[in-house]
């Protein structure tokens, strides 16, 4: 009988360490998984955090090429150089709109090969999208582009993950002019300066109707703020940096 309670008491002090031993593998395995989770979410670039009173304006073409030389001759007025982020297919209609935007000191970025919603893609359309319209673009300028910014701003984890593992950095923005819309320029200058801060990065688009009239109103009124206007390219952190979950890159530590 006191064999039977001693080997009871033996059993159950197993079960105990059994289930002791089962919680703190699964509380384990979760933590590992939360922090997984954590490290493959990615971010593009919104916006740079720094304490230098700077901006960056860039510019999306994916529509006609009416209105560059127009554009061209406002941002050099104003002595203001932007990014313009051209697709493939704009480059095989306009190769000499890419190429005056280049030979007047622009800064070209890619916004993809056709347009296409980068987050419906496999990782070989992804690549494909990014590397023929830098292709196209380096055919045209010499120069092979450092930025990308996805078509409608449409990305995931993945998405990131390719346009870092191409050797781009993925542009996104953080004060929208909402240009293609048509708004006047006064309401333009007023969605911009409801977010503009140190490090913003601007959005606005080629063969937009109300953009060149907005822009001259839109350069001075940044400036009368204390901010210069640099290319994005400039603004940003290259190397070794992190972007927080609402975009704004920090520089690694």
């Amino acid at each position: 009988m006191r064999y039977i309670v001693i080997g009871k008491r033996i059993f159950f002090a197993f079960c105990l360490l059994f289930a002791t031993i089962c919680v703190v593998l699964v509380y384990s395995a979760g933590q590992v998984l939360q922090t997984a989770g954590r490290a493959v979410h990615k971010y593009p670039i919104y916006s740079v955090e720094t304490d230098k009173q700077q901006v960056a304006l860039g510019i999306n073409c994916a529509w006609d090429n009416a209105d560059i030389p127009q554009l061209i001759r406002i941002l050099d007025e104003y002595n203001v150089k932007a990014t313009f982020f051209v697709v493939g297919d704009w480059c095989d209609k306009y190769p000499e709109s890419v190429r005056a935007l280049h030979d007047a000191g622009h800064e070209i970025g890619s916004h993809s090969d056709t347009h296409a919603d980068m987050t419906r893609l496999d990782r070989a359309g992804m690549i494909r999208e990014i590397q023929d319209s830098a292709d196209k673009i380096e055919a045209i300028t010499g120069e092979r582009p450092i930025l990308f910014r996805p078509p409608s701003g449409a990305y995931n984890t993945t998405v990131v993950e390719v346009i870092e593992q191409q050797g781009f950095y993925p542009i996104q923005w953080d004060c929208d002019s909402l240009d293609y819309k048509n708004p006047s320029a006064s309401e333009m200058q007023a969605r911009i300066f409801k977010k503009l801060r140190a490090g913003s990065i601007l959005l606005f688009h080629s063969g937009a109707k109300n953009t060149p009239a907005a822009l001259p109103q839109i350069i001075e009124a940044i400036e009368e703020h204390g901010y210069r206007i640099i290319p994005i390219s400039e603004l940003i952190y290259q190397g070794e940096y992190t972007v927080d979950h609402e975009g704004r890159q920090h520089p690694s530590e």
